[in-house]
């Protein structure tokens, strides 16, 4: 019994730590070591960062779906709408005064947030659309078929419509002679 007991806490033990066996992925260490050189390097790229990408990070911690897609589309459309922020910043002087003075303008934030909000809201529109033109397609191929229907009845007569429907592979199977 002791064996079992021991076996199972370990199970437990090993459950409650994941798959990484309670260490950080190699990815989260990653991503520290860029931050801490961003900041270190360029405080005020890394700062307009860290404000500018927060949505994205708030889309990252909600976002529990299986390929996460919200997530990635709101931080592509955030770091598309930060850019002319970063632009601003690198060409008019890379100091915090400056860092102040592009976020103190109204239009850069506003962007890259707008931009954000666009990025959550784009896989809800896309799906619809994608549904929109398959049911499109489908009641083309409807009418399409129902058009085929006419044409047989119009040349065959009614009986068309109480003939049995064959499966496809009855129709071409070769008879046995």
């Amino acid at each position: 019994m002791g064996k079992s007991s021991a076996k199972m806490s370990g199970d437990a033990t090993t459950a409650r730590k994941g798959r990484g066996g309670g260490r950080a992925p190699l990815g989260f260490w990653a991503l520290g070591v860029v931050t801490g050189a961003l900041l270190g390097l360029a405080l005020p790229t890394g700062l307009l960062l860290a404000i500018g990408l927060a949505p994205a990070a708030l889309a990252a911690l909600a976002d529990r779906s299986a390929g996460r897609w919200t997530a990635r589309s709101v931080l592509v459309f955030n770091l598309a709408g930060l850019v002319p922020s970063l632009r601003a910043l690198w060409l008019e002087g890379h100091t915090l005064g400056t860092l102040v003075v592009v976020l103190a303008r109204l239009d850069g934030l506003a962007l890259a947030y707008g931009a954000a909000a666009i990025g959550a809201v784009l896989p809800v529109v896309a799906s619809w659309a994608i549904l929109a033109v398959l049911e499109a397609r489908a009641a083309i191929d409807i009418a399409r078929l129902e058009q085929k229907r006419a044409a047989l009845r119009e040349a065959w007569g009614e009986e068309v419509e109480r003939l049995p429907v064959q499966p496809l592979a009855k129709a071409i199977a070769p008879k046995a002679p």
